[in-house]
């Protein structure tokens, strides 16, 4: 069995398990923004929305992902700033985005990408308690983290981040970054090694940091976690 044929079965094995329905938006295309901003050239769509396809028809019509050019989409794309793609979207009820993926949910990034569909789907969530027990001392956030696919620490820090967002209903963001995909975006942040997690473009952990560090920074200062 080839590596690709071991992570379909991974993924159908995970898939058909989930029970409640998960809708993620996908955005793919080439096109520019009505501000005239260029996106880069999604030249991986195509094995993009594939690999996404594997994750909807083994989940037993759970999950539905809806693919949205941009050119047939700019207002909703101007709304949730979409500036490159492809780019998946985890968006609540209220319209509310919760997770961001510039990365392909494949390799060690299946299972924090599963556990988040999980989740989102409303799942129990390991950080819940925790991160409802500190809303009121978190501002309103955005956690971006950059990984590779080789990374092996990369998921434990993107599924932790995911979960925080799902958890705190809209009042923290989560971005997923695979920096090889986006060498843009690694190198404006100085990424030198990953995981690499930035809070608020203002605090940045460097390697594998734990739930522990990553609300600590959340919060601000020494603040005892109530964990």
């Amino acid at each position: 069995m080839s590596q690709d044929d071991r992570y379909k079965a991974i993924i159908k094995a995970e898939m058909a398990k989930l029970k409640k329905p998960v809708k993620l938006r996908v955005f793919t295309c080439k096109e520019k923004l009505p501000n005239g901003s260029q996106i880069r050239e999604c030249m991986d769509c195509g094995q993009f929305m594939a690999l996404l396809r594997v994750y909807e028809e083994n989940s037993n019509g759970m999950l539905t992902i809806e693919e949205l050019c941009i050119d047939e989409n700019p207002e909703f794309a101007k709304k949730y700033d979409i500036t490159r793609v492809p780019t998946i979207l985890f968006i609540d009820d209220q319209g509310r985005e919760i997770i961001r993926y510039l990365a392909a949910p494949q390799g060690a990034e299946i299972q924090p990408f599963v556990q988040a569909i999980f989740a989102f789907a409303g799942a129990p969530n390991y950080y819940g308690a925790t991160i409802r027990q500190n809303l009121d001392r978190i501002e309103p956030s955005t956690i971006k983290v950059m990984i590779t696919e080789t990374c092996p620490y990369c998921p434990q820090v993107a599924q932790i981040v995911n979960n925080f967002a799902i958890a705190s209903g809209g009042k923290i963001r989560s971005i997923i970054i695979d920096i090889m995909a986006n060498p843009d975006i690694g190198q404006y942040y100085d990424a030198a090694g990953v995981p690499y997690t930035i809070i608020n473009d203002k605090k940045t952990l460097v390697g594998m940091v734990g739930a522990p560090e990553i609300l600590r920074a959340l919060i601000g200062g020494n603040i005892r976690v109530q964990y």
